[in-house]
């Protein structure tokens, strides 16, 4: 999956990986500890669990280690291993996810192989900023949506 930062001008990309307005409270039922990816989650509902467990990262990073369950293998090969994707995931253009307090997911597009999911969160700071998230969508039974 790819999310890009909307208030910079340069085209910044972290490989791993709405519809509606979905305040905290509704999508706050996701559990994290046991989210991995499912053939039956559908692409907002893999960004809403990554951004719930960006927005529960504690101090062992554990939001982070669920957020980088869902990257591709691709994703992995070049973000990985965990301890690189989370010094990736702390680096100014993408620290605002963590600990966040409220997203708000705007349209959600799906194409044939691939779905963008644009978000727009609040900061702990209560900074707004949009991230686009695109994931890919596997062909076959049983596959699960791969964060790019």
């Amino acid at each position: 999956m790819k999310f890009q930062r909307w208030d910079v001008l340069k085209s910044s990309t972290l490989l791993i990986a709405f519809l509606i307005i979905l305040p905290f409270q509704l999508w706050a039922s996701f559990d994290i500890k046991n989210a991995y990816p499912e053939p039956e989650l559908k692409p907002n509902d893999v960004v809403r669990l990554q951004l719930l467990a960006m927005q529960q990262n504690d101090e062992s990073d554990f939001g982070i280690e669920v957020t980088f369950r869902f990257a591709s293998p691709a994703n992995k090969k070049q973000t990985g291993p965990l301890q690189r994707f989370i010094r990736l995931v702390r680096n100014p253009s993408y620290r605002p996810l963590l600990n966040h307090t409220n997203a708000t997911f705007l349209e959600l597009n799906v194409e044939e192989d691939f779905a963008v999911q644009e978000v727009v969160i609040t900061t702990s700071k209560g900074e707004r900023i949009g991230y686009r998230f695109r994931l890919s969508i596997p062909k076959g039974p049983g596959l699960s949506l791969i964060p790019l």
